[in-house]
């Protein structure tokens, strides 16, 4: 026989929890001694380790409570096994809503920082537009379908970009290269700044989209959005791909030039 002070001290928990379990029908003491002291057998013990263990894998107290009703020691290994069973898929859903949720919050912190915008709303509709589509890998993947003018080919590299939402370090260089541009979009597309910045995103271009400088022109056409229309990717409204494009001609024009004078 244990007393309850030393229960205690063994599970590491406190004598209140003890208490409480006693209060509630969980584990009662074995002996109540006239003087109030509590004392446990081994049964008891051994039934608080199987409390304890259950609790640490995410059952309710009223569901340890019931698991243990039953004392027969066939049907008791059989609810055990089929309790296992339910856990292990609780915590497989458990886990698919954290993903979930996980890829919303890097989803939400890659709008602020690619668009700036902190509005609720616009936030809200990021994860509303990816609600209701699969998680692959830990990101919701783009999607190209039959009616875009993309090989299968052109595809496959398209699927290979960075999405948003997602670990890939490249995004990290997108987003700086997009905040200094932003930063000196009110100089002109043909400053020194903005075209050294135009440089790097040229060749971060090149290296996302494979070496494929057409493709790349054809995924930012698609989305390019027209004056006064919403942004088909949050941050990149018309006024900034304007910017973009115009930094980018310049900066191949001088490239093309250049190499004409060296020939």
């Amino acid at each position: 026989m244990i007393r309850i002070g030393d229960l205690a001290k063994r599970a590491k928990i406190s004598k209140r929890t003890l208490h409480y379990y006693e209060q509630i029908g969980l584990l009662p003491p074995s002996i109540v001694m006239e003087n109030g002291y509590r004392y446990y057998d081994d049964d008891s013990v051994l039934r608080l380790q199987k409390i304890l263990l259950l609790k640490s894998i995410g059952y309710t107290l009223e569901q340890i409570k019931q698991l243990l009703q039953d004392r027969q020691s066939a049907q008791e290994k059989e609810n055990w096994a089929a309790s296992f069973d339910e856990q292990i898929e609780f915590i497989e859903r458990k886990k698919a809503e954290l993903d979930r949720k996980q890829y919303y919050l890097r989803a939400a912190a890659h709008v602020i920082r690619l668009s700036g915008t902190r509005d609720a709303e616009d936030l809200l509709q990021v994860i509303e537009a990816l609600e209701d589509r699969p998680l692959v890998d830990g990101v919701v993947p783009a999607e190209f379908g039959d009616d875009l003018p993309f090989t299968s080919e052109e595809k496959n590299i398209l699927n290979r970009l960075p999405v948003l939402g997602s670990e890939d370090k490249r995004m990290e260089e997108m987003f700086s290269i997009f905040h200094r541009i932003k930063a000196i979009m009110p100089a002109s597309p043909h400053s020194p700044e903005a075209q050294a910045a135009a440089g790097r995103l040229y060749e971060l271009t090149l290296d996302l989209f494979e070496g494929d400088e057409e493709l790349a022109q054809k995924y930012g056409d698609l989305i390019k959005p027209a004056p006064g229309e919403k942004p088909v990717v949050m941050g990149m409204d018309s006024e900034f791909v304007a910017y973009l494009d115009e930094m980018i001609e310049f900066f191949l024009k001088e490239r093309k030039g250049n190499r004409d004078e060296e020939q």
